[in-house]
């Protein structure tokens, strides 16, 4: 600041006091940009306003709970202010610094949304977005569309389990998509380079039934580690729309080389041909089947070896497709009690819903001796 500036304050401070001394200072730091030291500013005027020493010292304040949820909302409004200063003058870590602790999720991704992306800020925007958790949907869509399909699978493992289910179902949809895209991107490509005809709105399904040759003698037209990894991040999904792009996705995959089908974890060994018994079912399509298929999973998977995740998968699967009290049994007779869950299916307090299903689940609790696991069952039944 110009000399001129600290006299001013001076008189400030003396002809109209503390207030009006923090005005100035607030005044001249918004203009200059100077976001640290307005942060400072504010936070003096916060303690100002309920007759606080304006610094903190060593001696904590004598506040009791409503005051120190008084003082606590305003720092915190403070911090919400300065932040998004930061951030809309470009600074985004600086801005991340003081929004994170604000916790205002809607906030936050507005904010983010709002920033254009460019070469000089797109790590730091993908950073906050996703990895700060700011907006992971809207930064992990940025993360594809710089970095591709590699980083986006990479950064989808590591990364999306720590999210509510919406958010990795969002993750999930994208990438599909994304992939997807690609995928129909290069076989359009590989049918024009060979004169083949085509309606330019076929779908994957359409375009394989009519050039099967497209994958013959170990041709392909995507990364196929990329195409295995899809299929169990697109397990996640439930909207129609999406299981059918999976559906295709899994044809598709079953046509190549076997040099290219790389088996998967259990229950989907086959990579390709268990994930179609499985995105068949969710489309309503030879529902039966799939359950016999994955009902000798059961049987066939060491429990002992990779946990229950046979028995999960058959639960998840007979819950999505409507087959709620033959879930129920499976749960009750394989996983209830069970304290290794892999968090693939639904508990079985979450299945029984029905007074029948309840009064079944009540019965086998009280088989077990298990006053607690009757107790719940019996208290969900009354409510």
């Amino acid at each position: 600041m110009p000399p001129t500036s600290f006299k001013e304050l001076e008189r400030i401070s003396n002809e109209s006091g503390v207030e009006k001394a923090l005005d100035f200072l607030e005044h001249n730091f918004r203009r200059d940009k100077e976001y640290f030291k307005l942060f400072e500013v504010l936070k003096m005027r916060c303690r100002q306003q309920m007759g606080l020493p304006l610094m903190y010292s060593q001696q904590p304040d004598d506040l009791d709970e409503s005051q120190q949820r008084h003082l606590e909302d305003g720092l915190l409004a403070v911090c919400r202010e300065v932040g998004t200063l930061f951030l809309k003058s470009g600074q985004l870590q600086e801005g991340w610094m003081y929004l994170q602790p604000v916790g205002d999720k809607e906030l936050n991704e507005k904010l983010i949304r709002s920033i254009e992306p460019d070469d000089e800020n797109i790590d730091a925007v993908i950073e906050i977005a996703v990895s700060q958790g700011a907006a992971p949907a809207y930064g992990y869509q940025l993360l594809l569309k710089h970095y591709g399909t590699c980083n986006g699978i990479t950064t989808f493992d590591t990364s999306a389990a720590r999210f509510e289910p919406a958010v990795q179902q969002g993750m999930a949809k994208i990438l599909l998509r994304h992939l997807h895209a690609e995928l129909m991107d290069n076989v359009r490509y590989s049918l024009n380079e060979s004169g083949s005809t085509f309606e330019a709105d076929a779908s994957l399904a359409e375009l394989m039934s009519s050039y099967p040759e497209l994958t013959k003698d170990g041709a392909h037209h995507i990364d196929t580690t990329h195409l295995a990894s899809a299929m169990r991040i697109a397990r996640l999904l439930e909207d129609h729309e999406d299981i059918e792009i999976a559906k295709q996705l899994a044809s598709y995959g079953g046509t190549l080389a076997e040099d290219f089908q790389y088996p998967g974890a259990p229950p989907f060994e086959k990579t390709y041909v268990d994930h179609d018994y499985f995105f068949s079912a969710l489309l309503g399509d030879k529902v039966d089947e799939a359950i016999a298929h994955f009902k000798v999973k059961t049987k066939s998977v060491n429990a002992q070896e990779y946990g229950p995740v046979a028995d999960e998968t058959l639960v998840d699967l007979l819950v999505r497709v409507g087959r709620h009290d033959d879930a129920l049994e499976v749960a009750i007779e394989r996983l209830l009690g069970n304290e290794e869950s892999m968090g693939i299916a639904p508990s079985a307090f979450e299945i029984a819903k029905t007074p029948d299903q309840l009064g079944r689940l009540m019965d086998c609790f009280q088989s077990k001796d298990d006053l607690l696991g009757y107790a719940v069952a019996l208290l969900k039944l009354k409510s």
